[in-house]
């Protein structure tokens, strides 16, 4: 029986996420819809979708506020712009919050992490996955240790695996200091910032890349919150997002820089530019020149 409702979980989770469909090979497209499960609310639907729970809400013209039903079904469309390309190995994306995993020069898979709060920025850089571990013990670093000394909390030297762990079940170590990829005790914080610098993955997701991804892995962590894309019948889309680290964003010659890259400069309305950058919500735009293509049903 427990098999059973863990084979129904994954099945729903896995239903959740936006599966590769790409309207271009630089473009994620879904449209998804999601069934509400116990111990949903909108945090959590959050780290499973990766928009913002309020633009969720919205698509489904329900209050934000009000409590879910189980079963209940939620539509929404998933669109993101894919940072960079690599032949293989994984790229993560601090202001999307978002993991691209590539083989063979082509998106394998994404999921979602929650990323190192402001206060406790993710390093950036190339990395390598240099160790795997199976139900680690967390030896808590210094610098937390006199956090929770100076909220008043008791001080951990290490936690033992088990639920009260929040490294979760498994471990992915990078060559970056202090840097890893891992599950969570605390599913609600994935798609925010919320972490010491650590990357956190859902459960499953963390037990996913655990089995799937070697040691020897190479990748990227990013910090791009402006990027743009050329479909294939040529309309400019751009996704950008808030400058969450603080590290002096100047928005309007990141995104003209993007445009000249896809030599776009005269393809655009600068009205729905400004409003892109604006906005900062993390949504992809359409800001081609005339009048938005006819939707799809």
């Amino acid at each position: 029986m427990r098999l059973l409702n863990l084979l129904k979980v994954l099945l729903l989770f896995l239903l959740a996420l936006p599966a590769a469909l790409y309207a271009d090979e630089n473009i994620i497209e879904k449209d998804i819809i999601y069934t509400v499960v116990k111990g949903d609310y909108g945090e959590t639907i959050e780290g499973k979708i990766g928009l913002s729970w309020r633009y969720i809400a919205a698509a489904n013209s329900i209050n934000p506020n009000a409590p879910l039903e189980i079963g209940q079904k939620l539509k929404v469309k998933f669109r993101r712009i894919i940072p960079m390309m690599l032949d293989n190995g994984i790229v993560i994306n601090i202001p999307d919050r978002t993991l691209y995993r590539f083989a063979d020069n082509k998106l394998k898979d994404y999921y979602f992490i929650a990323a190192g709060k402001p206060t406790w920025q993710t390093n950036l850089g190339d990395f390598t996955i240099t160790i795997k571990a199976k139900d680690p013990t967390w030896h808590v670093p210094l610098s937390i240790q006199k956090e929770m000394e100076e909220n008043g909390q008791d001080v951990l030297i290490e936690v033992p695996p088990g639920a009260e762990n929040p490294l979760g079940r498994y471990w992915l170590q990078l060559s970056i200091e202090g840097l890893g990829l891992h599950g969570t005790n605390a599913p609600q914080s994935i798609y925010k910032f919320r972490s010491h610098g650590c990357m956190r993955l859902r459960p499953e997701v963390a037990e996913l890349l655990f089995k799937e991804v070697p040691v020897g892995t190479k990748g990227k962590i990013i910090y791009e919150p402006v990027k743009a894309a050329k479909t294939s019948d040529n309309r400019i889309l751009v996704e950008v997002y808030k400058d969450f680290y603080k590290r002096r964003i100047n928005y309007n010659d990141k995104i003209a820089a993007r445009l000249k890259e896809l030599n776009a400069l005269n393809m655009v309305d600068p009205d729905k530019v400004k409003e892109a950058i604006e906005k900062k919500d993390g949504l992809v735009r359409d800001v081609t020149v005339g009048q938005q293509p006819a939707s799809t049903p």
